[in-house]
């Protein structure tokens, strides 16, 4: 059910206009939206039932937003607040998901590009757990990439928790991220109908045992990883940098 109607698109909530549905996802709806100013802008609109049962737990998003400064992540500019509509105010972050590059315009991905993706997430993720901040919902869909300016952006902090405080484990921002690399390495090595048939990804791969334990660890097969750094450091050690 489309908890936002179609005849809302083209309407300005405290100068905001709609112009286009980005998506919804578990607790709110995205917009793309231009201020008076002519600022292109998302607006995320929480949905009535998350708003009536469990306002305290929707609050964590703004609040952690307004604590990050970083340029993968989009800043909070505001609140917006009229009649029934309840909107977050967030900064628009150039890219296309992950997701949509890999399903809808089947997009090319090099070693090259993959690499620096990964670095770039891992990087952020080690800001966050700095921050004591878990994402918690690190997917193919709220991953952004520009191709042509090799920029990464993280959305959708819905779920995004202060570790100590809520007792999230930093460990499920690593199995997220295990499954997250796992789709761009069978973009990168597409795996025919054939040849592989129902097998796990070990044995469909051309990975090397290096890699293999790795991802093994990432997704907690083998003894998993505890923090970030090392995760960083295996990564660069199994998946070595292209050569430039």
């Amino acid at each position: 059910m489309l908890l936002f109607p179609k005849r809302y698109i083209g309407r300005s909530f405290q100068g905001y206009k709609l112009e286009k549905s980005l998506g919804q996802g578990r607790y709110g709806s995205c917009f793309a939206a231009r201020s008076a100013g002519g600022k292109l802008v998302v607006l995320k609109r929480l949905h009535n039932p998350m708003k009536k049962k469990n306002t305290g737990k929707n609050h964590f998003e703004p609040v952690i937003l307004s604590m990050l400064r970083h340029p993968a992540v989009p800043e909070l500019l505001g609140i917006v607040n009229e009649g029934r509509s309840y909107f977050f105010v967030l900064e628009y972050m150039p890219g296309i998901s992950i997701k949509q590059l890999l399903f809808s315009r089947r997009h090319p991905f090099t070693y090259e590009e993959i690499h620096q993706i990964m670095v770039q997430l891992l990087d952020l993720i080690a800001y966050l757990h700095h921050k004591d901040i878990v994402h918690r919902d690190i997917r193919i869909s709220n991953v952004l990439w520009d191709p042509d300016q090799q920029r990464l952006s993280l959305v959708d902090f819905g779920l995004a928790r202060f570790a100590h405080q809520e007792h999230a484990l930093f460990q499920s921002d690593f199995s997220y991220l295990g499954d997250f690399f796992l789709y761009l390495l069978y973009a990168l090595y597409p795996v025919s109908k054939g040849s592989g048939g129902k097998q796990p990804w070990y044995r469909q791969l051309p990975l090397s045992a290096g890699q293999m334990e790795f991802l093994k660890r990432l997704l907690g097969l083998s003894p998993p990883y505890s923090q970030i750094c090392s995760i960083r450091q295996d990564f660069l050690k199994s998946f070595t940098p292209p050569h430039r």
